[in-house]
């Protein structure tokens, strides 16, 4: 019979593989930080890349070294979404304190690079002030804390869902075997 029990337990595999997104996470946050780039679509892309790629990383991962190469589904998507909100949370801490302490003008040049941004995509005058007084109304320190945990959340949730289709790896059923 296969040994399906797991090395230690979905939440401490999952805060490792959760402290190691944030780690991620925070890295590509910095250098955009110091780039001086608060929009950019280079770093959005490789930022969602990189996600992916550890979210699908660490599901085969914890498969194959914590569950002896054995994975229900449902194990994939709860190692996956769990690691995806413990990153999501040292994430949004980092944020936290870059917003409130380290540079308390971020939120500002933020919108200065996004109504940049707006004015270089010809978008009309109208809808960049409406979208500015948007963010303006809607941005505080605690949103920058709190959002990418629902925001990696719910992305590492989708993303597991899909990865974990693949992933998944039943120990074969003994029954029939068992019964002849």
């Amino acid at each position: 019979m296969t040994d399906t029990t797991p090395k230690r337990s979905i939440v401490q595999a999952a805060a490792r593989y959760g402290m190691y997104i944030g780690m991620l996470l925070i890295l590509i946050q910095t250098i955009q930080y110091l780039a001086g780039l608060y929009v950019s679509f280079f770093f959005s892309i490789t930022t969602g890349s990189l996600f992916v790629a550890a979210i699908v990383m660490l599901i085969r991962n914890y498969r194959d070294n914590d569950l002896n190469g054995w994975m229900t589904y449902g194990q994939g998507v709860s190692i996956g979404s769990l690691s995806s909100v413990a990153g999501g949370l040292i994430y949004g801490a980092f944020m936290l304190i870059l917003v409130m302490l380290v540079d308390t003008s971020y939120m500002d040049e933020l919108l200065i690079q996004t109504q940049e941004m707006m004015e270089s995509s010809n978008v009309p005058p109208d809808q960049i002030e409406k979208a500015i007084d948007q963010m303006q109304e809607n941005s505080s320190p605690w949103g920058f804390a709190y959002g990418p945990i629902f925001q990696f959340g719910v992305s590492g949730l989708i993303v597991s869902l899909i990865a974990s289709i693949f992933f998944r790896k039943n120990p074969e059923s003994t029954f029939d075997q068992d019964t002849l």
